[in-house]
């Protein structure tokens, strides 16, 4: 028994010396990727759930967030797919929900607003 534990850490041992550790450097550069993809992901959590007013998708300020909003879900959709049609399907959906919102939702007092979640609940407490 205790002639198979020692072979054991021996073999461990063995494996352990075969791992390639990352350098002090990579380790930084590393960390500092996962902090900022971190930030980046908290603002926009806290951009499309947190916020109940803007933007108001029927003024100029929509306008001004949908089309890049577009433009970015195409460039994406087409890297990862490689084919320009179906990304452009794919980026056509935001400003297809927005203009099914404006039309069914048609209260010029109470016009869409949000983004996300919070729009997702201004449509089921109208």
């Amino acid at each position: 028994m205790i002639a198979q534990i020692k072979k054991y850490i021996q073999e461990t041992q063995l494996e352990w010396q075969k791992v390639s550790k990352p350098d002090r450097k990579e380790v930084q550069s590393n960390t500092l990727v996962v902090l900022v993809a971190c930030a980046c992901l908290g603002l926009f959590l806290w951009f499309v759930d947190g916020n109940t007013t803007f933007p108001n998708w029927r003024s100029l300020h929509g306008a001004v967030v949908m089309v890049p909003l577009i433009v970015a879900v195409f460039l994406i959709s087409r890297v990862i797919l490689q084919r320009w049609r179906t990304a452009l399907l794919i980026s056509i959906v935001p400003l297809a929900f927005v203009l099914l919102l404006a039309y069914f939702f048609n209260d010029p007092d109470q016009p869409p607003m949000g983004f996300g979640m919070s729009l997702l609940r201004w449509i089921f407490t109208q």
